[in-house]
C-alpha cells in the first residue's frame, strides 16, 4: 500500500461495512493517511481487529457495532463518532452483501431474499449517507462516496435480480444526491468496483466454471484487490477530486471497457 501522508490529516471519516475487503482497505488506508476513522460493521470482534491495525499504526478510530439495516443503528453509530469528532468530513458508503445462494432468477426469487438484500444494500446505504449527511451539511461540507457494482450499472451479473436491483439502486440515489448537495458544498461520488478478491466472492473460487464466465472479460486477467479499490475511494474523497461531482468512477480491470 503506498501512502500519501497527511492527505487527510484533521479528516473525520465514517466507513460502513469496515470489518472486511474493500470497507477495511478503505478505512485502513485512510487512517494511515491522517484520517480519524469511525468503523461501522455488524461484527464487534472483526472491526476490533481492524482498529487494532490502526492503532498500532498510529492512528485513531472508533469501533462502532451497527446493522447498516436497522436505521437507528446507523444512526446512533453516526452520531457517536460525530459528537466524539465535533463533525464529520467524510462519509463511505460501503457496507453489502451477496447471497448467492439466495439470489435468482425473477421468477424464482423469495420475496425474502429481495428484501434482505434491498434492505442492507440499498436501505443500508441510504441510512449511512442520510445520516452522515446531516453531519456534513450541518459542518463545513464534504465528500460522500457511495460503492456500487457493475451487477446495478450493466446489468451482467446472472441470476442475481436483488443484488442487481439493489445496486442499480445506490447508483440512481447517489445521482440525485450529488445534484442536491452540490450548493452546500458536499461532494458526492461513487466508485464502481470489477470483480474484487474479497471474502464476499469467495463463492466465486468454488466454481471453477462460474469463476472462468466471471473472470474472462477481464482484460487485467486478474481479480483486483480491495486496496487498489480504496486507492480510487480515498482519491474521490480528498481534495485532489474536487471537480468531481457525481462521478462513477469504475475500477474493473477492462471489463466495462469491451
Amino acid at each position: 500500500m503506498r501512502e500519501i501522508p497527511d492527505r487527510f490529516a484533521g479528516k473525520r471519516a465514517i466507513v460502513t461495512g469496515a470489518s472486511r475487503g474493500i470497507g477495511r482497505a478503505v478505512a485502513e488506508r485512510m487512517a494511515a493517511e491522517g484520517a480519524r476513522v469511525g468503523l461501522i460493521a455488524r461484527g464487534r470482534s472483526d472491526l476490533e481487529d481492524v482498529a487494532s491495525v490502526i492503532r498500532g499504526r498510529g492512528g485513531e478510530c472508533l469501533v462502532l457495532p451497527a446493522d447498516c439495516a436497522i436505521e437507528t443503528e446507523v444512526e446512533a453509530a453516526i452520531d457517536t463518532a460525530a459528537a466524539t469528532w465535533g463533525g464529520l468530513d467524510v462519509v463511505v458508503s460501503n457496507a453489502g452483501i451477496e447471497p448467492a445462494d439466495l439470489d435468482a432468477r425473477a421468477h424464482e426469487l423469495a420475496a425474502s431474499a429481495w428484501e434482505l438484500v434491498i434492505a442492507t444494500n440499498l436501505s443500508g446505504q441510504f441510512f449511512a449517507s442520510k445520516h452522515g449527511l446531516r453531519h456534513l451539511v450541518a459542518g463545513d461540507g464534504g465528500s460522500l462516496v457511495c460503492i456500487g457494482s457493475h451487477c446495478g450499472s450493466l446489468g451482467i451479473c446472472i441470476n442475481e435480480t436483488a443484488y442487481s436491483a439493489s445496486k442499480g439502486g445506490v447508483l440512481g440515489m447517489m445521482r440525485v444526491m450529488a445534484a442536491d448537495y452540490a450548493r452546500s458544498g458536499i461532494r458526492v461520488n461513487m466508485v464502481i468496483p470489477g470483480v474484487i478478491d474479497t471474502p464476499m466472492n469467495g463463492y466465486l473460487k468454488a466454481d471453477p466454471e462460474l469463476f472462468r464466465h466471471v473472470t474472462e472479460p477481464i482484460l487485467a486477467g486478474r481479480l483486483g484487490t480491495p486496496d487498489e479499490v480504496a486507492a480510487g475511494v480515498l482519491w474521490l474523497a480528498s481534495d485532489d477530486a474536487s471537480y468531481c461531482i457525481g462521478t462513477a468512477l469504475v475500477i474493473d480491470g477492462g471489463v466495462a471497457a469491451v
